[in-house]
């Protein structure tokens, strides 16, 4: 019977025992260099990500700075470099076989064309056991609002900006053997766009990560149509005007303890910049280490 205390002890002590991690991270983006398909030169991002947490809550932190120097010879002529912050809490709490999440992201900027932006999201998701692996689901939530935007067909008349987005998920992960495993995610976009000149767009993610031992490998894309969109369950806000067309990216990670993780990724994306004709690419290189204690 003592055993038995023990070990129940034991067990809801590791239960409720905290974890805190941090993610610091930083980030460059190169933009096409043909003026005519992107106005952008270069961009840099830095932040850091932390959690706190149980098995049966988390509490999320994030803040990111992001950078944009302009090309000078462009039609628009001189543009004055782009500063933003953005600062993104969330809490989710999980049960047995379900889990609810809710949060806000703030941004601070001085973006012409939406100004600062707040974004509202909850989400509700389930997830099974069978033997080793698991498979989770679920539908994630959006509100975005930008007080400063403009009426596409007037740039000088100031309106409010309203999107809303929703996001189904399912993600399944399999255990294929001691040492290897896999999971695959696939996301659907959909957003009711009412003060743009499109109504909706309709967008999709798809990831795979391989995991082997220390390592693990990520390949991932996503197509469709995308303006002003959320990723990342919140983290990631796209507070502009450019239709995001198609993208691909790897991401390559190396566990060196089970809580500190060194990872670098590359992505390259798709896209039509607002004001121009053609479609124009740009490269995303970011490197991320995250610690836990």
């Amino acid at each position: 019977m003592k055993k038995l205390l023990l070990a129940t002890t034991l067990i809801a002590s590791s239960l409720l025992a905290e974890v805190v991690t941090l993610l610091p991270y930083a980030g460059a983006v190169n933009y096409d260099s043909d003026s005519a398909k992107s106005i952008k030169d270069t961009s840099t991002l830095y932040g850091i990500h932390s959690t706190v947490g149980t098995l049966s809550y988390l509490l999320e932190f994030d803040y990111a700075k992001f950078q944009t120097k302009y090309k000078q010879d462009t039609s628009l002529g001189s543009i004055e470099d782009l500063k933003q912050d953005d600062i993104t809490i969330a809490y989710g709490h999980y049960f047995t076989n379900f889990m609810l999440r809710g949060g806000v992201h703030y941004i601070n900027t001085n973006d012409i064309l939406l100004g600062n932006g707040i974004v509202g999201f909850a989400s509700l998701g389930g997830y099974n056991f069978v033997g080793y692996d698991k498979y989770s689901y679920g539908l994630e939530g959006y509100y975005s609002n930008y007080k400063d935007g403009y009426d596409e067909g007037n740039t000088y008349v100031k309106k409010s900006i309203n999107i809303i987005q929703f996001t189904p998920y399912f993600t399944a992960y399999n255990a294929l053997s001691l040492n290897w495993g896999n999971s695959l995610t696939l996301k659907l976009n959909y957003q009711i766009a009412k003060d743009y000149i499109q109504d909706s767009y309709l967008s999709y993610d798809l990831s795979d990560t391989l995991y082997y031992k220390s390592l693990f490998l990520t390949l991932r894309g996503y197509g469709g149509e995308m303006r002003s969109g959320v990723k990342d369950s919140g983290f990631t806000v796209l507070n502009t005007l450019d239709l995001m067309k198609s993208g691909y990216g790897t991401k390559l990670g190396y566990y060196f303890t089970p809580s500190a993780i060194l990872s670098l990724s590359y992505d390259l994306n798709n896209y039509q910049e607002i004001y121009q004709t053609l479609d124009g690419t740009s490269s995303v290189a970011t490197l991320s280490f995250s610690y836990g204690f």
